[in-house]
């Protein structure tokens, strides 16, 4: 199966024989035109789920969808509506749009859309830890990966009105700055950027970024 962009999966025309499963039997008298499209739809979204997601997939809806305002004597309706799919990686929150033919009792098309899973919470700042921090243990690792990069490096120098160091409430703690370095006796000046993660428990580095 060619998977579509954006996770949006899309059953239309193409569907024809999902949404022929999906729309029940036809509308007659005294039958509730929006249950039977709730009923038709939910099913859709259901069908289209397992065919993108795998058989094992299984949707809940978070509540009755909503339909869409549109003209008095509109012969079709939209519902949106959300929920969440179990599959094999997960539970994962989706949305949907469902179109419903009222003439043929037919859904005529249905769109489904992963949904924002929620943020992972951000680590707080809080008061770094000078007990066990110290530049020098960022600036010599910084050193080693600057003499690796250029071996004949001529001279290093670190700008220390530039340090920036926070702390999370995981104990690790950032030491940013900026720095000079001449790659041999011939070269010009060059720039770099470090970004230092460090264990604020014993101030060991534990990830160095080098940057230009």
């Amino acid at each position: 199966m060619i998977g579509l962009p954006a996770a949006l999966f899309i059953a239309t025309a193409a569907h024809a024989a999902v949404a022929a499963a999906a729309s029940g039997p036809a509308l007659t008298p005294g039958t509730s035109q929006r249950g039977m499209a709730v009923a038709a739809c939910e099913h859709a979204v259901h069908s289209t789920l397992r065919d993108t997601r795998g058989a094992a997939a299984a949707p809940t809806f978070n509540a009755a969808p909503m339909a869409v305002p549109g003209a008095a004597d509109a012969t079709e309706i939209t519902l949106r509506g959300a929920g969440r799919v179990r599959t094999a990686t997960g539970v994962r929150p989706f949305s949907f749009s469902c179109s419903y033919d009222l003439a043929t009792g037919a859904v005529s098309g249905v769109v489904v859309r992963d949904a924002a899973a929620a943020p992972a919470p951000v680590a707080k700042a809080v008061e770094p830890d000078l007990n066990h921090i110290s530049p020098t243990a960022c600036e010599s690792a910084t050193a080693a990966a600057l003499k690796r990069r250029w071996p004949n490096v001529a001279q290093i120098h670190f700008n220390a009105d530039m340090r920036q160091l926070s702390q999370d409430t995981d104990g690790i703690a950032s030491l940013r700055g900026q720095g000079s370095a001449t790659p041999t006796v011939r070269d010009p000046s060059r720039h770099f950027s470090y970004d230092c993660a460090i264990d604020a428990r014993n101030g060991r580095v534990i990830r160095l970024l080098l940057g230009d």
